[in-house]
């Protein structure tokens, strides 16, 4: 049999990926074997684990490329020392809330990864860390928003904190109800409705008691 060209093995590779993830949004991660996955892909178990060690090797691969080709809260705001941090924010806002349609399948995914992820941890060896993840998030925008109250782009007495959970709270409940709200039930969303919403909760909601 003819070795694979380095494009074929990258090709078999993309597909298999594409395969877990269609399985793992029908089954869930606990349900999910790699026999569902060979199945779904047209490929036999040998060619899964050319690729990948175990079903733990193949999830940790999703979440990794989850985590580098997502925008926003995923990398983009590791990002210091912005020179228009607010700006930038809102920037960055508008991009992930408009691209939710396209990123429906890898949004549905990261929740998976989040309500479910946990039994990684109790099953098998995995990168994955909710908890850590979950902190990090937090602690980035936390930065963006200290920046912004440095710059004077946001009043003293916000507690930057809070207005951190508030944007994490308000992305991720937005998210799961987008598609929802704009198939479904047929509801234009106005982006900037959405985002001057979760800018004025944060500026006069999410107030540091203390700084006042």
């Amino acid at each position: 049999m003819a070795r694979k060209t380095k494009q074929e093995a990258e090709n078999t590779r993309n597909a298999i990926l594409n395969a877990a993830t269609q399985v793992l949004l029908m089954r869930g991660i606990a349900r999910t074997h790699i026999d569902d996955i060979a199945r779904e892909a047209g490929l036999t178990r040998g060619a899964i684990y050319w690729h990948f060690a175990n079903k733990a090797d193949l999830l940790n691969t999703l979440w990794e490329e989850l985590i580098n080709k997502t925008d926003f809260l995923f990398q983009v705001m590791g990002s210091t020392d912005e020179f228009d941090p607010l700006g930038f924010l809102v920037e960055q806002l508008f991009i992930f809330i408009e691209k939710m349609p396209a990123n429906a399948h890898r949004r549905r995914l990261f929740h998976l990864f989040l309500n479910e992820g946990v039994l990684l941890q109790h099953d098998y060896p995995s990168h994955f860390d909710r908890k850590s993840f979950q902190q990090q998030r937090l602690k980035n925008l936390e930065h963006l928003l200290r920046d912004a109250v440095d710059k004077r782009q946001l009043p003293a007495s916000i507690d930057t904190w809070l207005g951190a959970i508030a944007i994490v709270s308000y992305i991720d409940g937005l998210t799961p109800q987008y598609q929802q709200l704009l198939d479904e039930l047929e509801i234009k969303l106005d982006v900037s409705f959405l985002i001057n919403g979760l800018m004025h909760m944060i500026r006069f909601g999410c107030v540091c008691h203390a700084c006042s």
